[in-house]
């Protein structure tokens, strides 16, 4: 195996630098740029972008520690780590649809720092009753806390993105999302793998254990990052619109 400092790693990472930024040379030069990089000045997208990539990396980092530590720390089969797994997993098809009606109401910001705040505390939750003789119960109510918790921030945060750029660019927001949600998902599962490595192995449920317990809590903090992140989704002001009068937009826009 590679460690960190080895030539393979070194050799990649400079490598993937010096692509990046040459990308982002070329397209703000470009006079039709992929990326616009002037969306990035826009406060919503850039927080909502940032929250997917450290969100994304939360979740499915913990799913890939999670479904391990089932296995091979409490020796469960496949089909039974996905059944007990389901308070967490299934609760996005019962609060995904009621967290949207909500952030339609009351904002996208609150419901999505109070998701992102819930799932970091049922990590933290998670990693502190982890042992190999926790009974199923004390792993199954923090796990359901924090599927609640992104349930909530799941649908909200693309919204978010969309909704800060114009009609005509959201084709490339939804994209520069997408982009952001796969990334944060490798960042956190590699840098969850290399916290788990460095304090256990698979050798055992107990070595298992050592190393799922810090490698959640990496997860739970990048879900509090995300938390902090979304505080700097701010909806955009009202425009006003050419047709109305001057004397008229004020009243218009403080009602809406």
């Amino acid at each position: 195996m590679s460690g960190w400092g080895s030539a393979e790693v070194v050799a990649t990472l400079a490598l993937g630098t010096v692509l990046l930024a040459a990308f982002v040379y070329w397209e703000s030069r470009a006079a039709e740029p992929r990326v616009p990089l002037r969306l990035c000045r826009i406060p919503a997208f850039a927080a909502g972008n940032a929250t997917t990539f450290l969100m994304s990396g939360a979740v499915f980092g913990a799913g890939f520690l999670v479904i391990q530590y089932a296995q091979l720390g409490h020796g469960y089969s496949p089909l039974s780590t996905g059944v007990r797994l389901l308070p967490w997993l299934a609760t996005p098809m019962f609060v995904s649809p009621v967290a949207g009606a909500l952030s339609d109401r009351i904002g996208r910001r609150p419901v999505i720092a109070s998701g992102l705040l819930l799932q970091t505390l049922g990590f933290c939750w998670v990693a502190l009753n982890a042992s190999k003789g926790a009974s199923y119960l004390e792993l199954a109510l923090p796990l359901l806390v924090a599927g609640v918790g992104i349930s909530m921030a799941l649908p909200t945060v693309p919204t978010a993105v969309l909704s800060a750029v114009a009609p005509e660019e959201m084709g490339k927001a939804s994209g520069v999302n997408t982009m952001m949600q796969r990334s944060g998902t490798v960042f956190a599962v590699a840098i969850a793998t290399a916290v788990f490595t460095a304090y256990g192995h698979l050798g055992s449920p107990a070595t298992v254990t050592n190393g799922f317990k810090p490698a959640l809590g990496v997860c739970a903090a990048l879900s509090m990052l995300g938390t902090l992140t979304a505080l700097g989704i701010v909806p955009r002001r009202t425009e006003t619109l050419p047709d109305l009068e001057p004397e008229l937009a004020p009243a218009i826009a403080a009602s809406s």
